[in-house]
């Protein structure tokens, strides 16, 4: 028996940690972002091996190299019957660049342990394993419910889906985006940085409270811009490229990661762009974020 599941990778464009609670389920972040037509095929089929075996774009993986799909196994899966199974995971994103990867790795994951063990959970319960799983990893805060969400979200109260709450924000303008990975960022790193934490919340807060009273996309690309120039939680590289944009396109940093929003009107805007055209991949927003594949 095989299962497999696709889930959109999810970008966040400015956010607030807030994760002082007991209760898993209702650590997350404020913020706000964007569910994409590209993301992670999670499989799951039987292996003549004794123990769990992780692929990675089909590269065999340690299993500390595989924290979160790891946890969901341990979440779900009795100790007694973990083995004699393999997951696989397909990235049509970069992962560790803020494209949401884990998260919708922990997700697929979810779903396809959930049919292959007949475990009959809600939609609900496996995207609260999910968050579950990112909290417990330092992974992510709030990739999962924006991907419970899904389009363009603004995560209004913190926790996974159930506790936290979104909107979604209105498009009424004709602002299109691409994104560029430049490489890796650890957001457990991010997340357990003091000096750091309070610089995200200190400068995502009045954001996140006027964009949920004008919940316009315009206003995100605006607002993602600020934030990104106000925490500052750039590389050399990608600060020079957001630095020296042309005018008629608007750049953010993708959080947490190595990467970065260019928001434009017109194609022929990007080849302005002072960047290898191979690194920019025009993205499309996803509404239906989860789609059984086989």
């Amino acid at each position: 028996m095989k299962s497999e599941f696709w889930v959109a990778a999810h970008l966040t464009g400015l956010f607030e940690i807030i994760d002082q609670s007991s209760e898993l389920l209702k650590i997350g972040s404020r913020g706000a972002g964007i569910s994409i037509q590209r993301g992670v095929t999670t499989s799951i089929q039987e292996s003549d091996s004794s123990s769990v075996i992780v692929l990675f774009n089909e590269q065999q993986q340690a299993l500390s190299n595989s924290m979160v799909t790891v946890k969901i196994i341990n979440l779900l899966v009795p100790e007694r019957d973990q083995r004699n199974f393999l997951i696989s995971h397909n990235f049509e994103v970069p992962t560790k660049s803020g494209f949401g990867a884990s998260a919708a790795g922990a997700l697929g994951t979810a779903y396809c342990i959930n049919e292959y063990f007949e475990l009959d959970l809600s939609t609900l319960e496996l995207f609260q394993v999910a968050h579950k799983a990112e909290v417990l990893t330092k992974s992510g805060l709030g990739d999962v419910i924006g991907l419970f969400q899904g389009g363009l979200e603004i995560r209004t109260k913190e926790g996974a889906p159930g506790y936290g709450k979104t909107i979604a924000m209105r498009k009424e303008d004709d602002w299109k985006f691409a994104t560029v990975s430049l490489g890796t960022i650890s957001t457990s790193s991010i997340l357990s940085d003091p000096v750091r934490r309070v610089s995200v919340n200190r400068t995502s807060s009045k954001l996140i409270e006027a964009l949920i009273k004008e919940p316009e996309f315009d206003h995100f690309v605006h607002y993602t811009s600020e934030f990104t120039r106000g925490v500052q939680l750039w590389s050399p590289q990608l600060q020079t490229i957001l630095t020296n944009l042309p005018t008629n396109v608007i750049g953010a940093q993708i959080m947490l990661g190595d990467a970065l929003f260019l928001f434009y009107h017109e194609e022929d805007e990007l080849a302005e762009v002072n960047i290898s055209p191979d690194l920019i991949h025009p993205e499309t927003i996803c509404t239906t974020t989860i789609k059984r594949t086989s």
